[in-house]
């Protein structure tokens, strides 16, 4: 009974004692995260078992004032999608798959190098409505938009290169050491608004038939997650 009321008050301790605050308007981090793919080629979201592609990140924030923050960041690291066996035997239409990879059944793989800017406006849930505005643990949640460099990796004219805009969005928590130094985590999604992000021969062609198929598979967006881990420090 009393190691339970210990821990309780050790958690009550830990949740309110300083964190950031308007002291620090503030606030830089730096951190790596694993990308993971959704889109026509499949889908690798939580799939840890599967290729994932590794990158940097980093993020300038303003305190604007006790529930929103102004954030912008930019992230450099590989994108892409590595076909499964299922993928591989997939029967997909000559137009569907990329030039580089007419000599499959499946629509082949993805490996781009992606630089990304982008501006979010972050809730803060340690506002004093949900947390103490000084709770060690902070969580959040952000939406945005973000411009997205894509160049080929492979050589195959699998990717569609240039500029892709996407809107993104997240949410995450993070732990504050101190009123300036804190760690976290965070998961952030982007979706390609613009344009294919997997360049075909449909769109090499710029061939404007398309069947119910196809139709499906232009109506689907290109999606990626970042799972990032991160230190920050507000001045």
């Amino acid at each position: 009974m009393k190691t339970n009321l210990l821990i309780s008050a050790l958690i009550l301790c830990i949740i309110s004692a300083n964190g950031q605050s308007k002291n620090y308007k503030y606030g830089v981090t730096a951190g790596v995260y694993i990308q993971q793919y959704n889109g026509n080629l499949g889908n690798s979201f939580f799939k840890f078992n599967t290729v994932c592609f590794a990158g940097i990140s980093a993020n300038f924030g303003l305190y604007l004032n006790k529930s929103f923050d102004l954030n912008l960041g930019g992230s450099v690291g590989q994108f892409g999608y590595c076909q499964t066996e299922a993928d591989a035997n997939r029967v997909v239409s000559l137009k569907q798959r990329c030039p580089g990879c007419t000599n499959r059944l499946g629509m082949g793989e993805l490996r781009a190098f992606m630089v990304s800017g982008n501006i979010a406006l972050k809730y803060k849930f340690a506002n004093n409505i949900f947390l103490k505005e000084n709770s060690k643990l902070a969580p959040y949640m952000y939406l945005g938009m973000g411009i997205n460099s894509l160049t080929d990796n492979m050589g195959r004219h699998c990717v569609n290169e240039g500029t892709h805009l996407s809107i993104n969005a997240g949410l995450g928590i993070k732990y504050n050491i101190t009123e300036r130094l804190n760690i976290g985590y965070n998961i952030g999604l982007g979706c390609f608004m613009t344009k294919k992000v997997y360049y075909t021969n449909s769109i090499a062609s710029e061939d404007t038939y398309q069947d119910t198929e196809d139709k499906k598979m232009e109506k689907r967006k290109d999606m990626y997650m970042q799972n990032t881990l991160f230190l920050g420090f507000n001045f």
